[in-house]
């Protein structure tokens, strides 16, 4: 399929006045594993005003005196270890323009908007940690921002935080929070002490084909390789606010369990689902489900709110088919609830510790039900206003590679949940979720 954008300009943007120090950034057991790009997509009304491009290079410089280390880039040590240089070798903005209009543009034009030169990337050091690219939608004279992120900066709440200040700057308001990167509360101790099982890791094997990092060579294919994937079939099913009401008042309907987060009502739902809905399991088979939990005021002590890095830890569950199948749905949340207390300060540390001791060690592949919920975060991109209005359309383009349930907002307060199956699979799930589509 032939580019639906034309690029016109690219310019390599670095911090205002943080100089280079060429230091190198310490990354944590969690970063090495994330060598790949996240996607965020804004589309902004015609309505909205006329894009100042330059200053939106004005206030991403400015931005970088405090996100430096995203002008850095990556490198493998003698040890081993990935780490950032931070080098101001720059972030890439991207000035493009596109016939299509906001309303036009479909998933299958969403690698056009995000600019990588990928044939000029050769070594870790032609690799950009950050791009932002501008285009101009002339079939309505709307715009779109495309940034992609490398998930060794940031993860969820990091990457927000970094999208909500670059707004703010371009504003003229001024930092929303000042971010803290460093990442060496999360090392490993020393010598590292494993208390847990830690059954949610398990060794890799397919370094050649996993998204997750453990070689150079595998951080430099990420995107020719997230290019040439199969593209899989999702769906996505709408649970409006009463709906959610309705199934958290159906887990505590019975009185097993004193209370229930919309989150633990709604995974303990999708999870008996999804497994049902799985082809070839027998009602022995124990299925498992995995769902990332922040770990900021989890650690002791905190990391803060504005810490700048990848907190999240993976919590799971697991239940035979055939309790999924007959158990009530407060006992499904009690596992999800009992998965989430599980992450607790010393078990994660254990966990990073586990991780230097076993560096070919990641998130079990076998994994059936792995859900991304960030919705409350999520619902803070709908309100993303750069100086020209809030944003018409947020998209968050996935990696054909990622089978996740996503759990997305609605503008309302419900919340959206794209699920990848095949489609006999997905006609079950429907059936079991009786839910409409979106």
């Amino acid at each position: 399929m032939a580019s639906a954008v034309r690029v016109h300009d690219v310019s390599r943007i670095v911090p205002k006045d943080h100089p280079a120090d060429h230091a190198a950034m310490f990354l944590c057991n969690m970063d090495q594993r994330l060598g790949f790009y996240v996607r965020n997509l804004f589309f902004y009304a015609p309505e909205s005003g006329k894009l100042d491009t330059d200053r939106l290079k004005s206030s991403l410089a400015e931005l970088l005196d405090s996100y430096h280390f995203w002008a850095g880039r990556l490198r493998f040590n003698h040890s081993g270890r990935m780490e950032i240089v931070c080098s101001n070798a720059g972030a890439l903005l991207a000035l493009a323009s596109s016939s299509l209009s906001v309303d036009r543009v479909t998933p299958d034009h969403f690698d056009d908007f995000f600019f990588l030169d990928e044939d000029k990337i050769t070594a870790l050091e032609d690799l950009p940690l950050l791009t932002v690219q501008v285009t101009h939608l002339l079939g309505d004279d709307g715009y779109a921002i495309g940034m992609l992120i490398h998930h060794t900066l940031a993860d969820a709440i990091a990457g927000m935080t970094f999208l909500l200040n670059f707004a703010s700057v371009n504003r003229g308001d001024g930092l929303y929070m000042a971010p803290n990167g460093d990442r060496t509360r999360l090392r490993a101790r020393d010598p590292p002490r494993v208390a847990f099982q830690h059954r949610e890791f398990a060794k890799q094997t397919d370094h050649g084909s996993s998204r997750f990092t453990l070689t150079q060579e595998s951080v430099l294919s990420s995107e020719s390789r997230r290019r040439k994937a199969p593209k899989k079939s999702r769906k996505t099913f709408v649970f409006s606010s009463s709906r959610l009401l309705e199934l958290k008042q159906a887990v505590l309907d019975d009185g097993t369990l004193p209370g229930c987060s919309t989150f633990e009502a709604l995974a303990a739902f999708i999870w008996r689902a999804h497994a049902l809905s799985l082809p070839g399991k027998s009602s022995s088979d124990v299925l498992r489900l995995r769902f990332m939990v922040d770990t900021r005021s989890v650690l002791e002590p905190p990391l803060g709110q504005n810490f700048c890095g990848n907190a999240a830890y993976g919590a799971f569950a697991e239940l035979t088919l055939a309790d999924l199948r007959e158990l009530p749905l407060s006992s499904i949340a009690g596992r999800v609830q009992e998965a989430k207390r599980r992450v607790s300060n010393e078990y994660v540390r254990s966990g990073w510790d586990y991780l230097e001791l076993h560096p070919d060690a990641w998130y079990h592949h076998d994994c059936e039900t792995m859900i991304n919920a960030w919705p409350r975060l999520m619902r803070e991109s709908l309100e993303l206003d750069f100086g020209w209005g809030k944003p018409r359309r947020v998209e968050y383009p996935l990696d054909p590679r990622n089978s996740s349930v996503i759990f997305f907002p609605l503008i309302s307060d419900g919340i959206q949940v794209s699920v990848c199956l095949d489609s006999i699979s997905l006609a079950t799930f429907e059936k079991l979720a009786l839910i409409s589509k979106s």
